[in-house]
């Protein structure tokens, strides 16, 4: 019933009249996996010139789902602040979003996960793995923007315990 909520809930907000003022949108926790995405690629696109906040953090969003908010994502822009993290991505998936990410100039707080390849049963992250795949991410980040502030990888951090936050600044602890 929960998820059933959630879907109506996404298709009836782009409904709104007064939508095209909305500045920031937080839809941390709510399961999206089981959903089809459009509507909330179509919020998006609606918002795209006032959205300053996305807040998709830990929505259980898979890959396979993410081409639909692609799109919406990319011209929305005047967002400041994006928080991914605690989703399910590859590493094929993280680069295709951070290169959706170049036209956002005044991007200057996000976060996302670490990429499934890193993640080990026995341990949260295998770090022997994921410090190259991060160092990689950041590399096709530069490729396209320069990033701000910005955090990748498992929140809190095991290694130091730093978490996404205002004061953030760019997280290469280990």
């Amino acid at each position: 019933m929960y998820s059933g909520v959630v879907r109506e809930d996404v298709k009836c907000l782009s409904q709104y009249p007064s939508l095209g003022y909305l500045k920031h949108l937080n839809l941390s926790y709510l399961p999206l996996f089981r959903l089809s995405l459009e509507p909330l690629g179509a919020l998006l696109e609606k918002v795209a010139a006032t959205l300053e906040t996305l807040i998709l953090e830990g929505c259980q969003i898979h890959y396979s789902q993410l081409s639909a908010i692609l799109p919406g994502l990319s011209r929305c822009s005047q967002l400041t602040t994006f928080y991914f993290g605690r989703n399910f991505m590859s590493m094929d998936a993280l680069k295709d979003l951070l290169r959706h990410t170049s036209g956002l100039s005044k991007l200057s707080l996000e976060t996302y996960p670490a990429p499934w390849e890193s993640l080990d049963s026995l341990v949260p992250v295998n770090w022997k793995i994921f410090t190259p795949l991060r160092a990689e991410l950041m590399r096709t980040l530069r490729e396209v923007r320069q990033p701000r502030r910005i955090f990748i990888g498992p929140t809190p951090c095991p290694s130091c315990g730093s978490s996404p936050s205002e004061e953030l600044e760019l997280h290469l602890c280990c």
